[in-house]
C-alpha cells in the first residue's frame, strides 16, 4: 500500500448522486479548502447504498485530488477488495466489527470509524498503524444518524491521532464543533440530504463555507 496523503478535510460521505455536486468537489481556489473526498455506501442495510457496478460509473466524475472512499459494515478484507477493484475507490471506511489484525496490509488506505464513548481511546490503539485515520461518530449506529457526539471526548480522541469529525455536522453547527473539537477535517452525511443519498448543493456549499470559517478560527486559536 502507498503511503497515504493526509486526511481530507472535508469528507461528504453517503453519496448516490454527483453531477448536482461536481462544481463543489475538490479545493476551494481561494482557502485551498473544499470536499476532497466523497463515500460511497456498499452496505445492503443502508438506504444511501449504491452497488459497486454504479460506483464504477461514478468514480470517472470525481476530480483527480478528491479520494473515492468504499464504506463497510462487517466487510472481509477480500470482499472490499473485491468491491474496490470493481468500483475503482481509492480507500475503505470500515464501520463495523472488523478486527484490526485482518486488514494489516491492505491494498488502499484504511479509515476507521470509531464509536465516541468512554473507552473509545482502546479502538484508536487497535487499529494505529493499520488506519490511515479515524472518523469519530455516534456510538450506536454504523453511521448516518445524523445523532451528534460527545464533544469532549471526540476532543481526547483527535488530540491522540488523526481524525475526522462526523455525527450531526451541518452547516449551522459545523465551525463550532471544529472549534471545540480541532479534528483534521469532517465527514457529513444526513443533514445535508434532499433525500438519503442527495445532497443539497446548497446546503453543502454553506456547509463548506462554515467549515472554512471553522477551521480558520480554530488554525487562529480561536
Amino acid at each position: 500500500m502507498a503511503e497515504p496523503h493526509a486526511l481530507p478535510r472535508v469528507k461528504l460521505c453517503g453519496v448516490r448522486e454527483l453531477d448536482p455536486l461536481l462544481a463543489l468537489l475538490g479545493s476551494d481556489p481561494v482557502s485551498g479548502l473544499g470536499v476532497e473526498a466523497v463515500g460511497f455506501i456498499a452496505w445492503e442495510s443502508s438506504p444511501r447504498r449504491v452497488s459497486a457496478d454504479d460506483t464504477a460509473g461514478l468514480v470517472p466524475l470525481v476530480p483527480g485530488n478528491v479520494t473515492p472512499v468504499a464504506v463497510f459494515v462487517d466487510a472481509t478484507p477480500d470482499d472490499a477488495a473485491d468491491w474496490i477493484a470493481e468500483s475503482g475507490a481509492g480507500a475503505v471506511q470500515l464501520c463495523g466489527n472488523e478486527r484490526p489484525a485482518d486488514w494489516r496490509g491492505f491494498t488502499v488506505p484504511i479509515l476507521r470509524r470509531v464509536g465516541v464513548a468512554p473507552g473509545a481511546e482502546r479502538e484508536l490503539e487497535a487499529w494505529s498503524g493499520i488506519a490511515w485515520g479515524f472518523v469519530l461518530d455516534a456510538p450506536d449506529a454504523p453511521g448516518g444518524t445524523g445523532k451528534e457526539v460527545d464533544l469532549a471526548i471526540a476532543a481526547r480522541l483527535a488530540r491522540l491521532a488523526p481524525c475526522l469529525l462526523a455525527g450531526g455536522l451541518d452547516e449551522r453547527n459545523v465551525a463550532e464543533r471544529i472549534r471545540a473539537v480541532r479534528p483534521q477535517g469532517v465527514d457529513a452525511s444526513s443533514r445535508l440530504e434532499i433525500s438519503p443519498g442527495v445532497k443539497d448543493p446548497a446546503r453543502v456549499e454553506a456547509f463548506l463555507a462554515a467549515v472554512r470559517a471553522g477551521f480558520a478560527a480554530a488554525e487562529g486559536g480561536g
